[in-house]
Order: structure tokens, then sequence, then C-alpha cells
């Protein structure tokens, strides 16, 4: 019974621990990237600070500012700044001087140049005033980190663009996301047997009391057959024996009634047991449903003028295959809500529709509602209303109960809608044809 909820409790273990995996997974990669992209932008700010001594030009802002109070430090600094780097780093950057359009004015390079000039990246330099980074991709499709600076009123070299290629570490960030992906995926499958049988040892107490409680009500049910048959039995040969007295007779009968109650009550608890633990015995096949709600039409036509409620049902002319006893008790639990809550002068009506690949019981009574805050209620087991709706009828409250979980072994659902005061509708939806098991 509790397997629904093993389920979802290892889901959300498997959710928790899939979160935290990729966290993790995530962070170390975005750390990884990021210390790559740091390490690549100084190298590409040394080379710029080295070219930028070498033509007597002065240091961009974004470059010079990071210790505002002591600028005049900063300017004997550039050297030292540009040795912080590894040389063999800045070995690998190549420079690109263009003039102002972005032509390449020459190629300072001991090697043919792997890229053209990027004039998207010229266009940002130019408009901002500031170092300009992004990735772009050369010539051999490789990609590579650039760094571009429109230079302050230096005639014959407008713009510098300097590059590097990050080709070694993007593989290197490849088969560290392929890595991750693999452990990923082997965690996800641990994490999910981990968590079944986690979640299985949390409900194993709470599995176990489930089913004592269930054995306990089915052998109940059992035992609570024989002796309230003989008292129903005795309670009847006493009526026999006594029926000038009235009085006692009287008590005798008020003595079976409450015997049928219990009888009745006995036998809906061994049905929930029953379909609490999956062993309800269903008998699939096809069902003439206008014969079926012909054959409930008259046994509550005469209820209907005994207690002078107007009563109509109607189906069409369709064949359900269903369980034709099952379905037939719920529709009857429908039906005898609906007639105990509906006064003299009421309306109860029952009837069918269906589409392609459902069929729609619907039964709608005009009788007093049920208030919005008890309508998610209704279906617990034992819940009623208030005493005034179960009063001299002896509800046990499980009608609704029972009904609801037979539709849902039937594969249909159950739905209830009131409008206090003017009546309530109850729906049920089962398939023309049940899945497959």
């Amino acid at each position: 019974m509790l397997s629904r909820l093993r389920l979802r409790l290892t889901l959300i273990y498997l959710l928790v621990g899939m979160l935290l995996v990729a966290i993790l997974g995530g962070s170390t990669y975005s750390v990884l990237y990021y210390y790559f992209q740091n390490a690549n932008d100084q190298a590409l700010q040394a080379k710029l600070v080295t070219v930028l001594d070498g033509i007597d030009v002065p240091l961009p802002r974004s470059l010079n500012s990071e210790e505002e109070s002591d600028k005049e430090e900063k300017d004997d600094d550039h050297e030292l700044r540009a040795n912080e780097i590894y040389e063999g780093e800045q070995s690998t950057v190549f420079i690109l001087p263009l003039d102002s359009s972005g032509e390449l004015l020459f190629n300072p390079n001991p090697y043919e140049l792997p890229m053209q000039p990027d004039m998207a990246a010229v266009a940002a330099a130019q408009q901002s005033g500031s170092l300009d980074y992004r990735n772009v991709t050369l010539t051999d499709g490789t990609s590579a980190r650039l760094l571009t600076y429109a230079l302050p009123d230096q005639a014959g070299i407008d713009v510098v663009q300097l590059g590097k290629s990050i080709s070694g570490q993007m593989n290197i960030l490849n088969q560290f996301l392929t890595s991750l992906l693999i452990i990923g995926a082997l965690s996800i499958v641990i994490l999910g047997l981990g968590s079944w049988w986690i979640a299985g040892r949390s409900l194993s107490a709470h599995q176990q009391a489930w089913d004592n409680q269930q054995a306990f009500i089915a052998n109940a049910s059992h035992e609570l057959r024989t002796p309230l048959t003989l008292i129903r039995a005795s309670a009847e040969a006493g009526q026999r024996r006594v029926k000038t007295d009235k009085k006692l007779n009287s008590y005798l009968g008020d003595v079976i009634t409450e015997t049928d109650h219990m009888c009745n009550l006995v036998e809906d608890l061994l049905l929930l047991s029953r379909l609490d633990a999956g062993q309800l015995k269903l008998d699939f096949a096809a069902i003439d449903l206008a014969d079926l709600i012909g054959n409930i039409e008259r046994e509550f036509g005469r209820l209907a003028v005994v207690r002078s409620i107007q009563f109509e049902a109607q189906a069409p002319a369709l064949e359900l295959v269903s369980d034709k006893t099952r379905l037939r008790q719920v529709l009857l639990i429908m039906l005898d809500n609906a007639f105990q809550h509906t006064p003299a002068g009421g309306a109860v009506t029952l009837s069918v529709e269906a589409d392609a690949h459902q069929a729609y019981f619907k039964v709608e009574d005009t009788g007093e509602g049920i208030p919005p805050e008890s309508l998610s209620l209704v279906f617990d087991r034992f819940y009623q209303v208030d005493s005034a709706r179960s009063g001299e009828n002896h509800g046990s409250g499980l009608g609704l109960s029972i009904a609801k979980s037979i539709t849902e072994a039937l594969g249909g659902r159950i739905a209830i809608t009131s409008d206090p005061g003017r009546g309530t509708q109850v729906l049920v939806s089962l398939p023309l044809k049940p899945k497959k098991r």
C-alpha cells in the first residue's frame, strides 16, 4: 500500500541528490573555466602593458585603477606587472595593430596571423573607450581569447588587438565536462538505488503497521460476521414469538436494524481492506450501459415515488468494458447519497455521456449541498459533513471512500462539486476500454 509513497520519497531523495551533484559539478566547472579565463586575461593584459610601454602610450584606466590611492607607484610598476605573468604565456599572444577603420596595418608576429581583425570588438572598444574582452574563433576553427583596446590620440596605430589561443584549455574543459557527465550518470544510478533502499528502510515500520492494521480489519470482519448473523437470527426468532407484545417486538426490530447496519459496516471495512491491499478481484467484460442504467432506474424509481422525489436516468446505446458489479456498486452509492440528502419535491438525475475514450456518469440532485470547506474531505473514510446529514440514515461515512477506491481500481476518476442550498453533482469518468495491467 505504501509503494507509491516509497516511490515519491525515492524521487525526492533522488532529486535532492541530483541537485547537489549538479551544484557541485557546475561550481567546479565554473571555477575551472573562470580560472582559465582569468589567467588568459592576465596574460593579455601583461602583453598589452609591454606593447604600450614600447610605444610610450599610457595604460588604460582599468589597468591603472586597482589602487587609486597609489597612482604614483603604479607608473613605476608597469614592468613589474608585465613580468608577473609567465613569459611562456605571453609568448603565445599574437598582436594585430589596426587603424581606426579596423584595417590591419602590419603583422608584427613572426608567423602568419591566425585570424582577421574582429570588427565587432573594434567597434565596441572604440565606443566604450575601455578594454573589450571576448572569445572568438580562429581561422582553423579553434577558440581564442581576444583583448581589444582603442589607443588614445596615437598617430599610426589607432586600435590594438591581442589574442591568445585557448584551444588546449577548451579541450581540458570539454574532457572535464565529459567526465562530470559520466560521473553524474553513475551517481544518479547509485543515488536512485540508494534512495529506493533508504525510502524502504524509512517506511518499513509504517508498512508493517499498515499490514497489521489491514490484517486486523480483515480478520475482525470475518470474525464479526458469524455473531452478527446469530444476533439477527435470534432477534427474528424472538419477533415471531412475541408478536402480541408490540413494545418488545419494537425493541427486537431495533436490534435487527442495528445488526443490519453493523453487517453493512463490516462488509464495507472488508471491501476497503481488499482495495487497500490490491486484492479485490475485478471481472472485466462488455457492459450494455442502456440495460444497466435501465435496471437502476427501475429500482430507484420505486424509492423516488415513496419519497416524492423526481428521478430520471438516461444512457446512450453504448458498450463499456468494465466490472459490472463494481460499477453498479459505485452508481448505487452515488444515488443513495443523492436520495438521502434530497428533500421531498426535489429531483435526482443520472446521466451518461461518452467521447472517443471515456464514459462519464453524472449524478445530480437538488438537495442541501455541501459546504465548500467540506468538499475536499468527503472522500475521507468515516467523514460526515455533519450529524444532520447522516442522522436517521445511519451513514457510516464510508460510501464515497469506497466509490473512489473502486473507481480508481477500474481505471477511472471521481469528482464532486456542490452549490450549498441548490444541490450536488458527482462525476465518474471511466475508460471505455481499460488499459492492460
